[in-house]
């Protein structure tokens, strides 16, 4: 989904669109239909909506929610493959 974001977001500088594609990277989030066991920063869903909201209105590309979350992201971008696939 990421490169499909990225790419919508080229396409549309190139045709000189105003338009602004917000790639949302939510962790978990404290819903009813989510599992409350086990869940690591589980973010309120006020929050996340607070945090998407703003992202999109900031016309960000990229946004994670909750913010913590790019740092387990940029974990993961460390990891060589064998532990990652493991992990996952």
């Amino acid at each position: 989904m990421s490169n499909y974001a990225e790419g919508l977001n080229i396409k549309a500088k190139r045709l000189k669109k105003d338009i602004a594609v917000t790639d949302i990277r939510p962790g978990f989030i404290d819903t009813k239909t989510a599992k409350r066991n086990g869940q690591f920063w589980a973010v309120p869903k006020e929050k996340a909506a607070r945090q998407i909201v703003h992202a999109i209105e900031k016309k960000k590309q990229i946004a994670y929610i909750s913010k913590r979350w790019r740092l387990v992201a940029q974990f993961m971008k460390l990891l060589p493959y064998n532990i990652y696939r493991r992990i996952v």
